[in-house]
């Protein structure tokens, strides 16, 4: 399968100012350089929904404005479609669709999207049979019907952002990129945003790389690649994030009755987290299923009923994001 993106080994920093001490100090600034890219790689193949995760500073929004040619890399190499976006950038955006969130859109404020959607129709040089069928067929996928022509300032957050997503997807890209396109979005708008990416992935092999902290677009990702501090940490699927960072399991034990005695045989299992009349919640180890302790659990008469489940995919992600934290403390010490 061919590879939509290719970025090797990129590096990017700035220049950040501080200003001195004392009265002047405005006119004593100190600069110094911060890497926000620190030799990131990683491929993108075709039809394949990334999701780019990482805290404010990581480097995110960096990469994806350099995947996207609005800045060029201080060294390291990208290729979108063979091209490079810096260089021939003419070439890479027509077949590049971008969803910069909320903060920066696309569809005009003061118009209704219809107007910006047709303006788009024109720069593209799209005929008027298949502008017609796209807007159709996206405006029912997103269900906008009525809505886009209403003036942009009078829709809510979730119905301008479907709308920014049409405006993204109507010249029928190769790519779409999308910084953070459902934080603060109400559930339905978010769910139809989801089935929409979902849908153009599986009907048009639309590649899709989005930053997010939204454990639901997370969740119906095809990979993972998580950034700190201008690194890549990681990359990879949701399970094998799982086998990486999910170290725990969660045991609860109700009992008959309140049988403090019976309660420590338990607890030794591993380390409480509640502890209430007829209750325990501990959190253990996954091979502790494979100990002779756990097993007593179906012999106890006193216990009426047991659960272990695992961690939810925002509890792992916190996990990692605590290693990833020891980890860069001990490096800087």
């Amino acid at each position: 399968m061919e590879n939509i993106i290719e970025v090797k080994d990129v590096k990017k920093r700035f220049k950040t100012y501080e200003s001195g001490s004392g009265a002047l100090g405005f006119f004593r600034r100190k600069n110094s350089w911060k890497n926000a890219l620190n030799g990131v790689s990683f491929e993108v193949k075709k039809g394949e929904i990334i999701a780019l995760l990482g805290r404010n500073g990581s480097g995110k929004s960096t990469l994806i404005k350099i995947i996207s040619g609005i800045l060029y890399p201080d060294s390291g190499t990208v290729r979108i479609f063979g091209l490079d976006p810096w260089k021939e950038r003419i070439k890479v955006v027509k077949d590049i669709g971008v969803v910069f969130g909320s903060t920066h859109p696309q569809v005009f404020w003061d118009l209704p999207p219809i107007d910006t959607f047709k303006y788009i129709r024109d720069l593209y040089e799209i005929n008027d049979k298949d502008y017609n069928k796209r807007l159709d067929e996206l405006v029912k996928m997103l269900d906008l019907k009525e809505v886009y022509k209403r003036q942009t300032r009078q829709l809510s957050l979730g119905e301008r952002m479907k709308c920014e997503i049409v405006a993204a997807i109507l010249q029928m890209p190769k790519l779409v990129i999308m910084d953070e396109p459902t934080v603060g979005v109400d559930l339905p708008s978010r769910i139809s945003i989801t089935k929409a990416i979902l849908n153009l992935r599986k009907k048009l092999g639309i590649t899709f790389v989005m930053t997010t902290h939204v454990v639901d677009d997370i969740i119906n990702s095809d990979r993972i690649i998580i950034l700190d501090h201008g690194i890549k940490l990681f990359d990879g699927t949701q399970e094998q994030l799982k086998n990486k960072f999910d170290k725990i399991a969660i045991l609860e034990l109700y009992f008959t009755e309140n049988m403090p005695a019976l309660k420590k045989n338990y607890l030794k299992l591993g380390k409480v987290i509640e502890s209430k009349e007829g209750y325990i919640k501990i959190e253990v180890k996954p091979d502790t299923i494979k100990s002779s302790a756990f097993m007593k659990i179906f012999n106890d008469k006193s216990i009426r009923d047991y659960r272990l489940s695992e961690p939810g995919l925002s509890s792992i992600l916190e996990m990692a994001y605590k290693g990833i934290d020891k980890k860069f403390k001990k490096n800087k010490q």
